[in-house]
């Protein structure tokens, strides 16, 4: 069965355009040496943080209604390279706090990226304790 739903456009009858069910992109094991936390130790030397989030989104994609529904144009597309640097530049800022970035993240995420309805990022310190990890998550909806 296909993803695609057909909605007639008034606009231009010469396309459709075809709302698609939500898809989710996920960044996985994404990691990153940042300077985060408020110990002395943490704010002099790097450390590597994994960062593990998923982006649901509903694409619209426009189509040739009679040309056999061939696509022609994407509209409201969400590229996951940008989301990928999003992140990364993002921790140019040296959070305090995980949660600070947490929040950063809350706020920043749907201004950039309008077309996102919901996502979750979690944010893991791989090297604060030898016997465990330490993890903070968020989760987003409009």
């Amino acid at each position: 069965m296909s993803n695609l739903t057909l909605n007639n456009s008034k606009q231009d009858s010469a396309h459709c355009v075809l709302e698609s069910k939500p898809y989710t992109i996920c960044l996985e094991d994404f990691i990153l040496e940042v300077i985060i936390g408020i110990l002395p130790s943490e704010r002099e030397k790097a450390q590597k943080i994994l960062i593990n989030a998923e982006f649901i989104w509903n694409p619209k994609i426009r189509a040739q209604c009679e040309d056999s529904m061939n696509l022609d144009k994407r509209e409201d597309f969400l590229d996951y390279r940008d989301l990928r640097e999003f992140i990364k530049e993002s921790f140019a800022r040296q959070f305090g706090l995980l949660e600070e970035a947490q929040s950063y993240f809350y706020r920043e995420i749907p201004l950039r990226f309008p077309q996102i309805k919901e996502f979750w990022i979690k944010i893991t310190k791989l090297e604060i304790f030898e016997d465990c990890k330490v993890s903070i998550k968020i989760n987003y909806q409009k």
